[in-house]
């Protein structure tokens, strides 16, 4: 399912770049400060980051291809 949604959302011209690495960059502090409270990691902040990492490197094959 992230795949689709990552498809999904490289596909889509009103999801911006700097606005999908600013997400990842804040999910990623979220996973880090809950791993230092030895809380568990929010799942649906690591899914979405998943998501966001994974329509990123979408778009990069995508530029690298051009």
């Amino acid at each position: 399912m992230p795949n689709t949604v990552a498809k999904k959302l490289a596909a889509d011209p009103s999801v911006g770049t700097e606005e999908l690495e600013a997400a990842v960059h804040y999910m990623r502090e979220k996973l880090i400060e809950a791993a230092l409270r030895d809380d568990p990691a929010p799942f649906l902040t690591y899914r979405n980051k998943v998501i966001f990492e994974t329509t990123l490197q979408i778009r990069r094959r995508r530029q690298s291809s051009i």
